[in-house]
C-alpha cells in the first residue's frame, strides 16, 4: 500500500514540477518580448503534462517600424524527459505576412526541431525543419506561389564542432500555372515540360567560425560552404552543382562552382525562350556546348561559375556583382 501511495505523491510531484516549469518558461518570455521593440507575442503555457513549452499567439517581428514576419499562432515545446530537444510547430492553415505581404501557407504539417547539447552555452547539436504538402499562397493571388509534395531539411554536426552537415530535399515543386508549357512551347521542345520540377536537393558541408551556441554573445560566422552536391532534375532533365566556396570577413563567396548540364541543347532552348541567353550568342554557345559534351565521359557539359572580388562570372562571360552574404562582426 505504501508504495503505491508513494508512487502517486511522485507523480503528483512530477506533474507539478512539469506545470511550474511550463509557467516559469512563459512568464520569462513574457518578460523577453515586453522589453523588446521589435518582437510583440501573446504567450502563454503549453504542453503540460508530456510537454514543457509556450503559444505564441500573434507572434510578429518588426524593423524599423515595419512588419518583417507575422504569425498567426505557433507553439514551442519540450519532452519532460529531455528538455535539449525543442519543436517548433506551426498549426496549418494559417495566414503569414511576410515582408509586408500577406500569405496564406497550407498544408498537412510544418514543424522544426531544434537540438542542444549539454554546456554553459548550449551548443547546437542539430536543426531539421520538415514540411508535408506546403503551399504557400499570396492572398491576392488565385494559385500558389510556392507548393510542393515535401520540403525536408536537416542540420547535423560532424567530428569537427566547426563543420556541419547540410542535407534536404524539395519533393516535386510546383512551378506557376502555365509557365512550363509556355516555355516548352517557346523552346519548340517535342515534349513539354510538367508543371511540377522532379526534384531539388543537396549536400553540402558547412563551416563556421566558431561552434554555434544558442546562448552565444554572436552568432557562428560563415566561413566556407563545400557544396557536394546539389541537383534539379525537371522532366528527366538535369542540373547539378558541386563546389567549395570560402567567404571573406566582408562576407563576398571567393571560389569555383562547377555547374553540369545534362541535355545541354534543352537548357539552352530553355533559357533562350526565358530571355536568360540573347539570342545572337545562340549558335556560339551551341558549339561551345557540343564540344565540351564529346569531351565529358558522361556527355554532360560542366561550366565554372568563378566567384572573385565581389563578381561573378559564368565560363569566363561576366555576370554582375555577386551575392554577399552577412558580414562577420
Amino acid at each position: 500500500m505504501r508504495v503505491w501511495v508513494w508512487g502517486v505523491v511522485l507523480a503528483g510531484g512530477l506533474a507539478l514540477a512539469d506545470w511550474g516549469a511550463g509557467q516559469g518558461l512563459a512568464a520569462w518570455l513574457r518578460a523577453a518580448v515586453a522589453g523588446s521593440k521589435t518582437v510583440a507575442a501573446q504567450v502563454s503555457a503549453e504542453g503540460f503534462p508530456a510537454r514543457v513549452g509556450v503559444r505564441l499567439d500573434a507572434p510578429r517581428l518588426t524593423e524599423a517600424g515595419r512588419t518583417v514576419l507575422a504569425l498567426e499562432r505557433a507553439t514551442i515545446t519540450a519532452p519532460v524527459w529531455n528538455p535539449l530537444s525543442w519543436r517548433l510547430d506551426l498549426p496549418l492553415p494559417q495566414r503569414i505576412i511576410l515582408q509586408g505581404l500577406p500569405f496564406e501557407l497550407t498544408g498537412a504539417a510544418a514543424a522544426l526541431r531544434l537540438d542542444l547539447a549539454p554546456g554553459p552555452e548550449l551548443p547546437l547539436a542539430g536543426i531539421a525543419l520538415g514540411i508535408d504538402r506546403p503551399a504557400l499562397r499570396v492572398e491576392a493571388a488565385g494559385a500558389p506561389s510556392l507548393a510542393a509534395e515535401s520540403i525536408a531539411l536537416r542540420l547535423q554536426p560532424t567530428a569537427d564542432p566547426r563543420v556541419f552537415r547540410l542535407a534536404g530535399a524539395i519533393a516535386a515543386p510546383e512551378l506557376p500555372p502555365g509557365l512550363a508549357g509556355a516555355l516548352s512551347r517557346q523552346a519548340g521542345l517535342a515534349t513539354p515540360l510538367p508543371d511540377r520540377l522532379d526534384r531539388i536537393a543537396l549536400e553540402a558541408g558547412v563551416e563556421l567560425a566558431q561552434p554555434p551556441a544558442l546562448l552565444a554573445p554572436a552568432p557562428a560566422a560563415l566561413t566556407a560552404v563545400d557544396l557536394r552536391r546539389a541537383d534539379l532534375i525537371w522532366g528527366g532533365h538535369r542540373i547539378g552543382v558541386s563546389g567549395r566556396l570560402s567567404i571573406t570577413p566582408a562576407g563576398w563567396p571567393e571560389g569555383t562552382l562547377t555547374i553540369a548540364l545534362g541535355d545541354f541543347p534543352v537548357w539552352l532552348d530553355l533559357a533562350l525562350a526565358a530571355g536568360l541567353v540573347p539570342p545572337e550568342r545562340k549558335t556560339m554557345l551551341a558549339a561551345m556546348g557540343e564540344y565540351l559534351a564529346r569531351q565529358s565521359p558522361d556527355g554532360s557539359v560542366r561550366l565554372p561559375l568563378s566567384f572573385a572580388q565581389g563578381r561573378m562570372s559564368l565560363a569566363a562571360i561576366p555576370l554582375g556583382a555577386a551575392p554577399r552574404l552577412a558580414q562577420r562582426q
